[in-house]
C-alpha cells in the first residue's frame, strides 16, 4: 500500500518479501519505536501495516550475528 508516497506493507509479510530479518527482530523495532507501524482494522480482525523506508533503515543500521562455531575435540 502507498501513502504519501511511502510504502507500508503488513508486518506479516515483510520478512517474506525482505528475506532479511526473523519476523520477530522486526517485532521488536516496532515495540522500540525504531519502525513505524499502524494498526488498521475492526476489533476482530487487526492487522499492523509498517513503513518499508524505517525496515529497511533499521536493518542497515544493525548488525548481523554470526553463529558460532563449535571446536569439535
Amino acid at each position: 500500500m502507498i501513502v504519501d508516497g511511502e510504502q507500508w506493507e503488513r508486518l506479516a509479510d515483510v520478512p517474506r518479501l525482505l528475506g532479511s530479518r526473523p519476523a520477530a527482530t522486526i517485532r521488536a523495532w516496532v515495540r522500540s519505536g525504531r519502525v513505524r507501524a499502524i494498526r488498521l482494522g475492526d476489533g476482530g480482525h487487526r492487522e499492523v501495516w509498517v513503513a518499508i523506508a524505517d525496515v529497511l533503515a533499521a536493518d542497515a543500521a544493525t548488525p548481523r550475528r554470526r553463529a558460532r562455531r563449535r571446536r569439535v575435540t
